[in-house]
């Protein structure tokens, strides 16, 4: 018996390093929206959203990343029972939640959405990216996505689109791969009876693209002398805890999402 999916991490490595330019875009556009006390909007459905909390609340996390996750497209860790993965996929089918979404919260001028998706084809996703694109077109839109997956397969959405033909059209469209293969499993195991395939790589491939944004994000501002807020590590002793001065200025950014002054005026269907 011998250990192989380690090497499997050197398709994610090589597939990011070979994205540093795209990477750099996009912070960039981060930063225009920190820097002027806005906020970079991120949505995820199913296991995705592990790239949202790594985000927006973790060690050595800055501040102005805000979530949009639902929990009813989200929360789906009791497998089964009335918070089953079975129901939590019947509800990322739903069309129309995009808006639902979109309509609780206001958006800033250069204000980005990312969106996350492991394959790009899941409904939930498609919808919020197109709406999102269609009400604020001058807007960044990010998907972290498969790239592979997201172009060559079958969109289920009723646009005929999948993420990547979203962010193809949009005017500010930038896509990001998260470098897993078809079907997302990167292992094989065969005995007399099965073939397993098991080892998903999109969740470790969208986590390192997180990761990465939010070293570019700091580097950028640190280059343009804008001092920010970091979570800093409570369990070094020689940290100084900053808690109380990070949550502040989420509290100063989050409020804008609910009420703001600058607040875009969304684009609606009668606009057109």
């Amino acid at each position: 018996m011998k250990l192989t999916f380690p090497y499997q991490l050197d398709r994610i490595r090589d597939g990011i390093l070979a994205q540093e330019s795209s990477l750099t875009e996009v912070a960039k556009c981060f930063a225009d929206a920190i820097a002027s006390g806005g906020l970079v909007h991120i949505y995820a459905n199913g296991h995705s959203r592990i790239a949202v909390e790594e985000l927006c609340v973790r060690m050595g996390a800055l501040t102005g990343f805000h979530p949009l996750l639902s929990t009813a497209l989200s929360n789906f860790t009791d497998v089964v029972g009335a918070d089953s993965l079975r129901l939590n996929q019947s509800i990322e089918r739903v069309e129309g939640l995009g808006a639902c979404i979109l309509d609780e919260f206001e958006f800033g001028a250069s204000e980005p959405l990312i969106v996350v998706s492991a394959t790009g084809q899941t409904q939930a996703a498609v919808d919020i990216a197109l709406e999102f694109n269609r009400r604020y077109p001058k807007n960044p839109l990010v998907a972290i996505v498969s790239l592979e997956q997201s172009r060559q397969s079958p969109p289920k959405h009723s646009s005929n689109k999948t993420l990547y033909h979203v962010v193809k059209q949009a005017e500010r469209g930038y896509l990001l791969d998260n470098c897993m293969p078809i079907g997302d499993v990167s292992i094989s195991v065969e005995n007399n009876h099965d073939v397993y395939r098991v080892c998903p790589l999109s969740s470790i491939g969208a986590l390192t693209l997180i990761h990465s944004l939010n070293e570019m994000t700091i580097r950028e501002l640190s280059a343009r002398g804008i001092r920010h807020h970091v979570l800093q590590n409570m369990h070094l002793n020689k940290t100084r805890v900053n808690y109380d001065e990070w949550l502040a200025d989420q509290r100063r950014r989050y409020a804008k999402a609910f009420s703001n002054p600058d607040r875009l005026s969304p684009i609606r269907n009668q606009d057109k």
